[in-house]
C-alpha cells in the first residue's frame, strides 16, 4: 500500500474512531463535532478490515474489529454491507461472541447480500472452532478459547497470558467438566487471590457442575481435606494462597492435589502476599510432582516466568493472547479553563492522543474531586448503562457513592433493592450507607466488607437493578464486574501509583462481552497521575515479589536484623519478613546456596553476600517443616516462641481451651499477649486489648450486626459527632487484617510449635484435641456445624443462622449438611431473604 493510500486510510481511521465515540455520548454530554463518510468512504474501511482479518498479526486483528465494529456504530447497524462485511469479518477473527451481538441486535432485521464462498468460510470457521460436549451438545469458542481447551488436554503445565475478557474462565469450566467425567477420584484446587473472590468462583463451578449432571462433586472453599476414600466423582477445592497453605498442612486429613489452577497467577509479583502464593505453589509441586498445573495471567509478556520459576519447562507450554472479543476506548477528560460546564475531551488509540474536542456538560466540573466523579458517572449513566467508579480505597468509594446518592433523589428502587436494603439495616448496621446509597441506585463495594454484602451488591449490579457501583482494587485481582465504563483519576494500588499492568487489568474491565462492541475508559486528567500507566505497552514482564525484594541484595532482609541497614526498594516490612521466611528455608533445603545465585546481578553483589552472610548467622533448631509451614512468619521469631514455649511454660497451661469453656478468653489474651511480644507485633495496649475483645466475640460466632452496632455505640459514647461509617470501616478492616490474616498466621504457628514441643516432651497425647484457632479466627465461629457449612461455601450471616438446625455427628463430612438442607422447607425458616437464597443457590 502507499504512503498516499496509508494516509488516507489512517486519516479515515481516525475520523471513523472520534464519530464512534461521540455516537456513544450519553444525552448529557453534548458535542457539536459531526463526521460524515460517504459510501465510498465506508466501502473502503470495510475493505480494510476485511483485508487485515486475514492477518496473522495480533495488531492487524484487533484493528479489522475495530474498523468493522465502529462502521456498525456509525451506521446505527442500519447498512446492509456493513453488517454482511462484519458477520463475515467476526467469524473468520474467530470472534464469535460479538457475531453473536451483532446478530442478536441487526441481522434479523437487514441481512445483507452474503455471497456463497463468503458463507462457506463463515461455515468453515465456526466447524474449526466448534466442540461437541456429548452427542447432542455443541459449543461455538472464540480461536484463543479453542487453542487453550486443547492445550489444557494435551499439556501436563500450562501458563497462558490473555486479556481480561478473552473468556478464560468459561474455558476452566469446560475443562473441570471433562476432567471429571474422564477421570473419577480427582482433587482439583483453585487458587484465587483474595477471600472475594472464592463465593463467586465457586458458585460458578457448582453450577457448571450441577448443569452437566456432575451434582455429586464436592466442592469445598475451606481447607479441610476430604478423605481420599469418600471421593466418588471428585473434589473441587477454591482456596486462597493462605487457605491453601493450610489446606497442605491440614491436621485433620490427608491432602492430596492432582491438578492445580493458578488463577490471576501476575498477583505472584505482589507483596508479602506473592510471596506467600510462591510458597504455597512450591510446597504444593514438591509433595505432589505429578500434579498438573495451569497458570492464568492478564497480558503479561513473560508467561513462560511461571515454568521456569517452579521447574516446569521440560514439560511445560505456553502462550500470551492479545487478541480481546471486546475492546476499550481510553479517554482522556479535562476541565476547560474557565468554562465549567465544559469539558475537553480527546481518544488515546494506538499510542497516539487523537482531540474529540469540547463536549457540554449539565453540571459544573469544579470543586470536591469526589463530586465531579459522581456527576460524571450519573451523566455517563443517562443512557441506563452501567458505570464502574475506581477509587483508591475504601473511604474513598463510599464518598463518591454518597455523593451519587445525594444528586439521585429521584430513583425508583426495585423490590430486590428493598429486600437488600432490609438485610443491610437488621444484619448489618441500620445506619450503614450503603443502605442509603442503594435506595439511590448506587453502591460501594471492597474487599473488607462482608462476602455475603459483597456478592449481594455484585448481583444487584450485574442485574442491572443498580447502575453504578464505586470499587476499589478488589477489580484487580479478579472479581468479575464488568461494566460498560469505568471512571478512573489518578489510580493508585495501596500507596503507590498504579503499574501499567494493573491498570490494563483494570480497563479490561470495560464493556461486557456480549452486551458491547466496546467499553469506555474515562481518565479524568490523566497527566496529573502519579504515574502514567495509562499509556505505554499492552504486555508488561512480571517478576516474582521476592526477585523484587532481592533486587537490590535483600537490603530490607537485612534490614530486619540491623536496624542501621536502609533498602533501596520499596519494600514493607511485611513482606521483608515474608521474604526473609523463604530464603531462609530456602538456605536449609540448599545449604550451598545455589539458590541465592539466581538473585545475583551485577549492581548487587556486595549487598547479596551480605545477605548470605545475615541468614547464616540465624540460628534456629524447629524442624525444616514447621520452617517450611510458616514461611511467611521470620524464622527468628519463630524461634524465639518455640523457646518461650519449651523453657517457661507447662503445656496445659499454654493450650489454647475451648471458647466455650471457662477461662477460655483469659486464655486466649495470655496466647495474645505471647504472640504480640514474640513476633514483635507493636501495637498499643489499648489497641491489643480491643482486638482480643474482638476476636473472641468473632470466635464465639457474634453477628456482624451486633459487632458493629457495640462498637458504633462504644464509640458514639466517647464522641457523639463520630461518623458510623468511618467506625464500621474501621472495625471490618481491624476482622480482616489484624484477626482473620495476622492472628490467623500467629496461632497457626503457635499451634504447631506448641505440638513439637509436646512430642519433644513426650507429652504429645495432651494435645490430641487441641482447639484449632486459627481456623476459628479466619471462618468466624468454633462451631462444629458453622464450620462445616462454610466449607461448602456458605456465608458466616446463613451458616450462623443455621447453625443450631443441625444434630449431625462429629465424624461426618460436610457434604452430610447438603443433604440435610435438600430436605428442609428454606422458606419457613426465620432468617433474611438473602441467606433463603443463598441457600437455595447452594442446594437447586
Amino acid at each position: 500500500m502507499n504512503t498516499s493510500v496509508t494516509e488516507n486510510i489512517d486519516a479515515l481511521i481516525r475520523n471513523l474512531e472520534i464519530a464512534s465515540i461521540c455516537k456513544q455520548f450519553p444525552a448529557d454530554l453534548q458535542s457539536d463535532k459531526k463526521i460524515t463518510f460517504d459510501d465510498r468512504e465506508i466501502n473502503s474501511l470495510a475493505g480494510y478490515s476485511s483485508i487485515l482479518s486475514l492477518s496473522d498479526n495480533p495488531n492487524e486483528i484487533s484493528l479489522s474489529y475495530e474498523i468493522i465494529t465502529r462502521l456498525i456504530e456509525y451506521t446505527n447497524g442500519e447498512c446492509s454491507k456493513v453488517i454482511s462485511a462484519a458477520d463475515l469479518i467476526l467469524s473468520r477473527i474467530g470472534n464469535f461472541p460479538s457475531r453473536s451481538l451483532l446478530r442478536d441486535r441487526h441481522v434479523s432485521s437487514n441481512s445483507g447480500a452474503m455471497s456463497p464462498a463468503l458463507k462457506l468460510e463463515s461455515i468453515a470457521r465456526e466447524a474449526e472452532n466448534t466442540i461437541y460436549m456429548d452427542e447432542e451438545r455443541s459449543t461455538l469458542l472464540t480461536d484463543f478459547q479453542y487453542k487453550f481447551l486443547r492445550s489444557l488436554d494435551n499439556e501436563e503445565s500450562l501458563s497462558v497470558s490473555a486479556p481480561t475478557s478473552a473468556g478464560k474462565s468459561f474455558v476452566l469450566n469446560l475443562d473441570l467438566v471433562r476432567k471429571i467425567k474422564a477421570d473419577s477420584g480427582q482433587s482439583i484446587v483453585y487458587v484465587v487471590p483474595t477471600r472475594a473472590l472464592i463465593s463467586e468462583v465457586s458458585y460458578r463451578i457448582r453450577t457448571t457442575l450441577r448443569n452437566e449432571g456432575l451434582g455429586d462433586v464436592i466442592v469445598r472453599t475451606a481447607p479441610f481435606p476430604v478423605a481420599k476414600e469418600k471421593i466418588k466423582k471428585a473434589v473441587v477445592y477454591v482456596l486462597t494462597q493462605e487457605r491453601l497453605m493450610s489446606f497442605l498442612n491440614s491436621q485433620d486429613g490427608k491432602p492430596f492435589i492432582s491438578s492445580l489452577i493458578v488463577d490471576e497467577a501476575h498477583e505472584i509479583q505482589n507483596g508479602k502476599r506473592g510471596i506467600i502464593l510462591q510458597n504455597a505453589i512450591d510446597i504444593a509441586l514438591s509433595r505432589f510432582n505429578s500434579v498438573k498445573i495451569l497458570f492464568a495471567s492478564p497480558l503479561i509478556k513473560n508467561p513462560a516466568y511461571f515454568l521456569s520459576l517452579f521447574g516446569r519447562v521440560s514439560n511445560g507450554k505456553y502462550f500470551v493472547e492479545q487478541v480481546s472479543p471486546v475492546s476499550q476506548n481510553l479517554i482522556l477528560v479535562y476541565e476547560v479553563k474557565l468554562k465549567p460546564k465544559k469539558l475537553e475531551i480527546s481518544l488515546l488509540s494506538r499510542n497516539e492522543i487523537i482531540p474529540v474536542g469540547q463536549v457540554d456538560i449539565k453540571f459544573k466540573f469544579r470543586n470536591k474531586k469526589s463530586m465531579q466523579r459522581a456527576n460524571l458517572a450519573l451523566a455517563i449513566s443517562s443512557k441506563k448503562e452501567s458505570v464502574i467508579s475506581f477509587s483508591n480505597g475504601p473511604a474513598q468509594a463510599e464518598n463518591v457513592a454518597c455523593d451519587v446518592s445525594d444528586l439521585s433523589p429521584d430513583f425508583q428502587p426495585s423490590e430486590e433493592i428493598i429486600a437488600f436494603v432490609d438485610f443491610l439495616k437488621r444484619e448489618v448496621h441500620e445506619e450503614y450507607p450503603l443502605a442509603k446509597c442503594i435506595m439511590s441506585g448506587v453502591a460501594f463495594h471492597y474487599g473488607n466488607m462482608p462476602s455475603l454484602v459483597r456478592s449481594g451488591v455484585e448481583s444487584l449490579f450485574k442485574n442491572g437493578h443498580i447502575k453504578i457501583i464505586c470499587c476499589t482494587s478488589t477489580l484487580l485481582q479478579g472479581v468479575n464486574l464488568p461494566a460498560k465504563h469505568i471512571i478512573i483519576e489518578n489510580p493508585m494500588s495501596g500507596d503507590s501509583p498504579m503499574t501499567r499492568a494493573d491498570f490494563l487489568n483494570l480497563a479490561g474491565r470495560a464493556g461486557r462481552l456480549l452486551h458491547e462492541f466496546h467499553g469506555n475508559i474515562w481518565c479524568i486528567r490523566p497527566s496529573e497521575w502519579n504515574s502514567d500507566c495509562y499509556s505505554g505497552e499492552r504486555l508488561q514482564e512480571i517478576s516474582s515479589a521476592i526477585s523484587n525484594v532481592m533486587a537490590d541484595g535483600g537490603l530490607s532482609v537485612q534490614g530486619l536484623l540491623d536496624d542501621t541497614v536502609t533498602a533501596k526498594n520499596d519494600v514493607d516490612d511485611s513482606e521483608a519478613e515474608a521474604a526473609f521466611g523463604k530464603l531462609y528455608h530456602d538456605y536449609l533445603v540448599d545449604p550451598e546456596l545455589n539458590f541465592i545465585e539466581n538473585y545475583r546481578n551485577e549492581y548487587n553483589s556486595d549487598a547479596l553476600d551480605k545477605t548470605i552472610n545475615a541468614l547464616q548467622g540465624v540460628k534456629v533448631s524447629l524442624p525444616l517443616t514447621i520452617l517450611e509451614n510458616n514461611q511467611s512468619l521470620r524464622p527468628d521469631h519463630l524461634q524465639d516462641l518455640y523457646e518461650y514455649l519449651k523453657n517457661d511454660t507447662n503445656i496445659a497451661d499454654a493450650m489454647p481451651m475451648s471458647p466455650y469453656t471457662e477461662g477460655a478468653k483469659g486464655r486466649m489474651e495470655e496466647i495474645f499477649v505471647v504472640l504480640a511480644s514474640c513476633f514483635e507485633w507493636n501495637v498499643s495496649d489499648t489497641y491489643m486489648s480491643w482486638v482480643s475483645f474482638l476476636a473472641y466475640k468473632w470466635v464465639w460466632g457474634e453477628s456482624i450486626g451486633r459487632i458493629l452496632s457495640d462498637r458504633v455505640a462504644y464509640k458514639k459514647e466517647k464522641d457523639p459527632n463520630i461518623s458510623v461509617s468511618s467506625v464500621i470501616r474501621g472495625c471490618l478492616g481491624v476482622l480482616e487484617e489484624a484477626i482473620r490474616f495476622r492472628l490467623v498466621k500467629y496461632f497457626s504457628a503457635y499451634i504447631e510449635i506448641l505440638k513439637h514441643v509436646a512430642t519433644e516432651n513426650g507429652v504429645e497425647d495432651e494435645m490430641e484435641s487441641v482447639e484449632p484457632y486459627h481456623i476459628y479466627l479466619e471462618f468466624g465461629s468454633c462451631n462444629r456445624h458453622a464450620l462445616n457449612l462454610m466449607a461448602l461455601g456458605i456465608s458466616r450471616f446463613t451458616a450462623l443462622h443455621l447453625e443450631n438446625r443441625f444434630d449431625l455427628p462429629s465424624d461426618v463430612e460436610a457434604e452430610a449438611y447438603l443433604e440435610k438442607m435438600q430436605t428442609m422447607n428454606v422458606d419457613a425458616i426465620n432468617m433474611p431473604a438473602l441467606c433463603k437464597q443463598e441457600i437455595k443457590d447452594i442446594i437447586s
